[in-house]
């Protein structure tokens, strides 16, 4: 069985990040493990899509090694990189004003879709593994199916797993299940992905992490970031007031000059601010896990005579509830 294999790299590198950062992925191990975890016999096509810097963002070091990498992983036998430029964007926030610029990535997802139905669509492959849990490609996900074809969806753990993904794929593989099998040493040749960069290492071997947005100041005290956090979070209510925020996207995807990119980072905040009780998951009409601040409940006027519990007392209870 053909077995065609196509990676979001920014979605796994953020998972990678999440979940298995410190470990060292061969790329050839990698898709090995994949073809034979579907039952696969043969590997058609390793396809790895990215956005990249442009102008003087290009320049910077972590674009460097992101280009290098790229560069590498090409030329490993069965893989094609697909690189997109990032676009500029500014956006200034209906609620404090403030102007946050930053990149972003197009014509990735668009150019994924299209690839997957139009080689599903010639018989390209027989089973297709989609390395990414984004949503975004669950309209892929379901034509390639209509084809046909089987189609597996492969993350790190299902920590920022869509729900309608995964509804649409065939099944659902757990990478870190494979990290025994796909691990290699940090001295390993190009074909790797090494968990930390060395000053001494040669370009082809360091992390691609050009893929993140820089790291804002440190120094910020945990009042302080979780602060930041809130009023983010408010923002990204202001500008998807018609809709959601949705939970996976405002912690790998949400842009800000003054809240860190990292995935984890943005995590331990949000589990502090659940602890106590300042924002609250809940499910969205489409089957995605969505986030939002807590309303503060209101104040109850001292009503003279009421005994506890009964009158406004306790109707103010529910109306502190969403």
């Amino acid at each position: 069985m053909r077995v065609g294999i196509f990676f979001d790299g920014k979605n796994f590198y953020s998972g990678w990040r999440a979940t298995a950062e410190g470990t060292t992925i061969d790329f050839v191990k990698l898709s090995e493990w994949l073809v034979a975890k579907v039952g696969g016999s043969r590997l058609w096509g390793a396809y790895y899509y990215t956005g990249i810097e442009t102008g003087k963002l290009a320049k910077a070091q972590g674009q460097q090694r992101l280009v290098g990498f790229l560069d590498q992983l090409e030329l490993l036998r069965g893989f094609f990189v697909h690189r997109f430029p990032r676009k500029a964007r500014r956006r200034r926030c209906e609620k404090c004003g403030a102007l946050n610029v930053y990149s972003q990535e197009k014509e990735v997802d668009t150019t994924m879709v299209a690839d997957m139905l139009r080689l599903a669509a010639v018989d390209a492959f027989d089973a297709a593994i989609l390395a990414s849990g984004d949503s975004d490609h669950a309209p892929a996900v379901e034509g390639v199916r209509a084809i046909g074809k089987q189609v597996f969806v492969a993350t790190w753990g299902k920590e920022g797993l869509s729900a309608r993904l995964r509804k649409a794929a065939f099944d659902h593989i757990d990478l870190t299940d494979g990290l025994s099998d796909f691990v290699s040493p940090p001295t390993a040749t190009a074909r790797a992905l090494p968990a930390k960069p060395s000053p001494d290492a040669p370009v082809r071997a360091t992390v691609p992490d050009g893929q993140l947005s820089p790291v804002p100041s440190q120094g910020m005290d945990r009042e302080d970031t979780e602060a930041v956090f809130l009023k983010e979070l408010a923002c990204a209510e202001s500008h998807f007031k018609s809709g959601y925020v949705g939970l996976n996207y405002f912690l790998r995807k949400w842009k800000s000059q003054t809240l860190a990119p990292d995935f984890q980072a943005r995590n331990r905040i949000l589990q502090k601010l659940l602890g106590k009780g300042k924002v609250e998951t809940f499910d969205a009409p489409d089957g995605n896990k969505a986030l939002r601040t807590k309303p503060v409940p209101a104040a109850t006027p001292p009503v003279t005579g009421a005994p506890a519990g009964e009158g406004p007392s306790g109707a103010a209870g529910s109306a502190g509830q969403p």
